[in-house]
């Protein structure tokens, strides 16, 4: 006891205003560290190019991608696009987006991520989309980025997320109807591109039986991208050439259906009106 009120009287006032601000002070750093680990946005150095209409983010930190595919055997990986490339990025986006209803953006895309290369379950992609958000990689146009194809990819990625948003509008049987009888999907878009079965190639041989190109045929979705990307691109010649094979009319018409029920002004009209000379 006496030993015990000796120590304590060797402290001075100063000395305990001292030891009690240390202890706050590792107190604070201790829920600081506890916040940032709980909150990705904390942690993640995202740099926001605009906000509206979609919140457009580029970014070298995996917390852009959902958790599921930080792990093996997705491994998901990105890297943030270069400055120089903001302008360009917002204006290919800026074209892509007021070509949808608000009400549509609003209500199925919460963001569009945009890095410098994009690989995911071992293989290297030009896009792909989650639940909410669409990932598009910007590159180089003499590398085969350009500004067309960049669009193309969130037009096909963007698709992907309204398929699962409104699968019981889209006529599955219907459109497995216009394929062969006896074709099925391969069933996995990565699988193609491993199989060396995804070539992107317009093909005339698949325009007869109903396929843009030989990718369309590994999964029903990956067939719809086409489609969908087709419609809202507004190219000229594409639209002649579908006019041109039944079965790839008879799937732009599904598909063209298919936007109407998302939103009664996606017509065959409003398509038509988005055609380039």
């Amino acid at each position: 006891m006496h030993f015990y009120t000796e120590s304590c009287s060797s402290v001075s006032p100063s000395d305990q205003i001292e030891l009690s601000m240390s202890r706050f002070l590792r107190i604070v750093v201790f829920l600081i560290m506890v916040l940032v680990s709980q909150c990705p946005s904390m942690r993640a150095e995202e740099i926001v190019l605009s906000e509206t209409p979609v919140r457009l983010v580029t970014s070298s930190e995996d917390t852009i991608f959902p958790d599921s595919w930080r792990k093996a055997p997705i491994s998901a990986s990105g890297a943030a696009v270069p400055e120089d490339q903001f302008e360009r990025v917002k204006m290919i986006l800026s074209n892509a987006l007021k070509k949808y209803p608000a009400g549509v953006l609003t209500a199925n895309l919460k963001s569009v991520y945009v890095v410098s290369n994009l690989e995911y379950s071992g293989v290297s992609t030009s896009g792909t989309n989650s639940r909410t958000s669409v990932y598009l990689r910007i590159g180089e146009p003499k590398k085969g980025f350009t500004d067309t194809h960049i669009e193309s990819v969130f037009h096909a990625e963007f698709s992907s997320i309204l398929l699962r948003n409104f699968r019981n509008k889209f006529p599955v049987a219907a459109w497995m109807a216009i394929n062969p009888p006896g074709f099925a999907y391969l069933g996995d878009g990565v699988e193609a591109i491993k199989q060396k079965k995804a070539k992107l190639a317009l093909d005339a041989s698949l325009h007869e039986i109903g396929f843009f190109r030989e990718y369309s045929q590994s999964t029903m979705e990956n067939d719809l991208n086409a489609y969908a990307t087709f419609l809202l691109m507004g190219d000229k010649a594409t639209w002649e050439l579908v006019e041109h094979y039944p079965k790839m009319k008879a799937k732009a018409d599904l598909t063209i259906e298919f936007y109407r029920q998302i939103d009664e002004s996606l017509t065959e009209s409003y398509f038509r009106s988005l055609i380039t000379p």
